[in-house]
């Protein structure tokens, strides 16, 4: 602003003078101007994607300041967890980080190309929106934008590519001059409208009648009327400016209102989706509900059948315990039966042979029959105390823990038995003597004997 009023001043101090160089200190005060207007190129986040642009704006803008300007968007974090805003956070770090690395390279090639140069970086959601607000804090006057990619451009190129720099040509301030290069070829070029400058050429062309300049410096006094114009010229450049912040306050007011109504418009979905999702969940809540209830329900019903099936199986248990019972005892009571009746039968035998022997007139020698079984003997043993008896009825006399006599209940002095052969063999010569008939009953009754059915 300072070296735009200085300007007006020394332009206005030519005129007042009418000298004949007043053209020749015009040019050269607007040379000194444009040369010492800082130039500012705007990068991209890409490695060295801008490095076309900034060799081009060095090599043909002829300027001797240069500023690298890098607008950032800054990472949102719209959901809640610590573990993610940490994630968020160091992502947002490490592009930053990037970031001023790649402007420390671009102001290295400034460095080699022997120019002074500097850098500004600013954070803002919108790249194109940053890039304004730039031109209009910093009264930028001079820019350089790339027109596209490097990796976008061809011979037939003539118009812009890139939506970004559209949107800076459309709506940067008429006092931002904007050259649009694409891989070291201008594309496009938006001049910069000066209504000072303009102003203050037709002022000096009108100088050149030196008669009317007369008449005008009589009317009025030269110096005031110098300092009038200059007023007037600064006036002019505030209400443009005011008038360009006004509009660029306006859009941005209206982009506000633009993300205010897509975030309204996001709310509203994001809480009828909320909605939904709590609709499902609680039918997915009374599913499963119902599910448990009916789950419960068979679980009561299965411990009621299994309480049922134990209490039969008990009761089972306990029949088939009675009637183990019965069968044991049944089975008793036919061995006691099975022994009565052989002792019937035994002694039905005994009896009629008994009427045999009677009926046929035949005596059986005493000592024939064992003293224990009142039978024939077959195998007869002498004992220790003298007497003859059957082997097998003395041995299970004696098996059975007797130590004494079965005749004269006294001790025994020793349990050995010797075989009486004589006593054999007079019992089998009296059986062959004996008849046929005396012979099977005896047979029979040894049979019975001996407990054999």
């Amino acid at each position: 602003m300072k070296l735009e009023i200085q300007e007006k001043v020394k332009m206005a101090g030519s005129t007042r003078d009418g000298g004949s160089n007043d053209g020749e200190s015009m040019e050269i005060s607007k040379r000194e101007t444009v040369m010492d207007e800082k130039i500012y190129v705007a990068v991209t986040k890409r490695d060295l994607e801008s490095k076309s642009s900034l060799v081009w704006a060095i090599q043909n803008t002829g300027g001797r300041q240069f500023c690298i300007v890098y607008v950032h968007q800054p990472i949102h974090i719209s959901v809640p967890g610590a573990r993610f805003h940490e994630q968020k956070l160091r992502r947002y770090r490490k592009k930053k980080k990037k970031a001023l690395n790649n402007l420390d390279k671009y102001l290295h090639i400034c460095r080699q190309m022997q120019v002074s140069a500097e850098k500004m970086y600013i954070e803002m959601d919108s790249i194109e929106e940053g890039i304004l607000q730039l031109i209009s804090q910093h009264g930028i006057k001079k820019l350089v934008m790339g027109a596209a990619a490097d990796r976008h451009y061809s011979m037939k190129m003539r118009d812009l590519r890139s939506k970004k720099a559209i949107y800076i040509r459309r709506e940067a301030p008429d006092t931002c001059h904007i050259w649009f290069p694409c891989n070291g070829y201008l594309i496009f070029t938006r001049e910069a409208r000066r209504r000072e400058t303009l102003y203050l050429e037709g002022t000096s062309s009108s100088s050149l009648s030196q008669s009317k300049i007369t008449k005008r410096a009589e009317s009025f006094p030269s110096s005031s009327m110098a300092k009038a114009d200059v007023r007037i010229q600064v006036a002019l450049v505030e209400a443009e400016r005011a008038k360009r912040e006004t509009l660029f306050e306006a859009s941005k007011r209206e982009e506000a209102e633009k993300s205010a109504i897509d975030a309204i418009k996001r709310a509203k979905d994001s809480e009828n989706r909320y909605l939904n999702e709590l609709k499902l969940r609680k039918a997915k809540e009374k599913a499963l509900k119902e599910a448990r209830e009916e789950l419960e329900k068979m679980r009561s019903e299965s411990e009621t059948r299994t309480d049922e099936f134990n209490m039969v199986i008990r009761e089972l248990q306990v029949d088939y315990s009675v009637l183990m019972e019965v069968l044991r005892r049944v089975r008793d009571e036919r061995e006691e039966l099975k022994i009565e009746l052989s002792k019937v039968s035994k002694l039905k035998s005994k009896r009629e042979g008994e009427e045999v022997f009677r009926s046929k007139d035949i005596e059986l020698p005493q000592y024939f029959l064992c003293p224990i079984t009142q039978d024939v003997m077959e195998d007869p043993q002498v004992a220790a105390d003298g007497f003859t008896y059957e082997g097998e009825a003395i041995r299970c006399w004696l098996d059975t823990g007797h130590e004494t006599s079965p005749m004269t209940n006294k001790r025994l002095p020793h349990t050995s038995l010797v075989p009486n052969l004589s006593l054999r063999s007079a019992i089998q010569e009296w059986l062959q003597e004996a008849p046929e008939s005396l012979n099977q009953i005896f047979c029979l009754l040894k049979i019975e004997s001996k407990g054999v059915p």
